[in-house]
């Protein structure tokens, strides 16, 4: 959707968009892509390593796309996370807020966030809302009628949380974990007021200087894009994909 940041965001076609106003000149947005996805800094990085794995395909939440993007991204995503716990020797948590209510909120692509943190939002979640394990993103509620979160500890465990398809009230899950993590200042979790762009700048920089994650022979292949040379390599990979 040409009105929607993430698709600018990670459409290789597109120059300036809400992101790349947040980083320095010429500095490239994609840390690393798939066949079907793309690793980004999130305006309001309140602490380093934070990304935003986002689908090519504009949908509300991860659970209305094809089995095979959903697959995709999850290995993609379980790539990343590596990535980030090498680069951070920290827990890396991925965690989802699967909104099916179109203008339910303030960025309506869905995304999965990731980052390197000690907050336990997985046993503070199960504390206070019904949840089941599930061992694929494919096993997320696939109606657009229905509204989950998806929360991931550094164990590799998936509980999905059935919550009402409704915009208000509901749980602020970056508030949530800011105040979990002990290193983030009170109040600071609402990326339009405190969107960290020097923090965002150094997990581009953290990411695309460090070395490349060995895969198994026969993995899926995915783009880390690197600080050297220039972003139009990333550009020609991605334009090319199908």
């Amino acid at each position: 959707m040409p009105d929607c940041d993430l698709c600018q965001a990670v459409s290789p076609t597109v120059g300036e968009c809400a992101l790349q106003d947040h980083l320095r000149p010429g500095q490239q947005r994609i840390v690393a892509t798939s066949k079907y996805a793309s690793a980004i800094p999130t305006i309001g990085a309140f602490v380093p390593g934070y990304l935003l794995i986002v689908p090519d395909r504009h949908v509300l939440s991860l659970g209305l796309l094809p089995d095979n993007e959903l697959t995709d991204l999850e290995e993609f995503a379980r790539h990343e996370a590596e990535r980030l716990h090498h680069v951070y020797r920290q827990p890396v948590l991925a965690f989802e807020y699967g909104l099916n209510v179109p203008d339910g909120r303030r960025v309506g692509h869905g995304h999965l966030h990731l980052l390197p943190t000690n907050a336990d939002l997985a046993e503070w979640l199960a504390r206070r809302l019904p949840g089941h394990k599930i061992d694929s993103l494919t096993q997320l509620p696939r109606a657009d009628d229905t509204s989950y979160i998806a929360v991931q500890d550094w164990t590799g465990t998936t509980v999905c949380h059935p919550v009402p398809n409704d915009a208000t009230p509901r749980l602020r899950l970056r508030e949530i974990v800011a105040r979990l993590d002990r290193r983030v200042p009170d109040d600071v979790w609402d990326w339009q007021s405190h969107p960290f762009p020097e923090r965002m700048r150094v997990t581009v920089d953290d990411l695309t200087s460090a070395p490349s994650i060995a895969r198994p022979c026969g993995a899926s292949v995915y783009y880390e894009h690197s600080s050297q040379p220039s972003a139009a390599p990333w550009q020609a990979a991605r334009a090319g994909r199908p």
